[in-house]
């Protein structure tokens, strides 16, 4: 099998976002997206908070709940 098969069967058989949801409010914007193939989320998210911190002038991101995180110092399942 060449490179290229090997190429295109990964990229067919990639875990895809199959639910999407945008809520926003004034001073509110939540964000759901999932699920998504391990170690997407990380590379989304470093993505997603620049384009935040450099675009949007006096806004900030103050919190971020991961449901299976009891405190800052949990392992997160999945993640190294």
């Amino acid at each position: 099998m060449s490179s290229n098969e090997l190429m295109y069967m990964n990229w067919q058989e990639m875990i895809r976002p199959e639910k999407v949801q945008v809520t926003s409010k004034s001073t509110y914007g939540k964000f759901v997206c999932e699920p998504l193939e391990r170690g997407f989320g990380i590379t989304i998210g470093n993505s997603l908070r620049r384009i935040i911190l450099s675009s949007l002038y006096g806004s900030a991101i103050v919190a971020v709940k991961f449901d299976t995180v009891m405190h800052e110092f949990s392992v997160i399942p999945g993640v190294l």
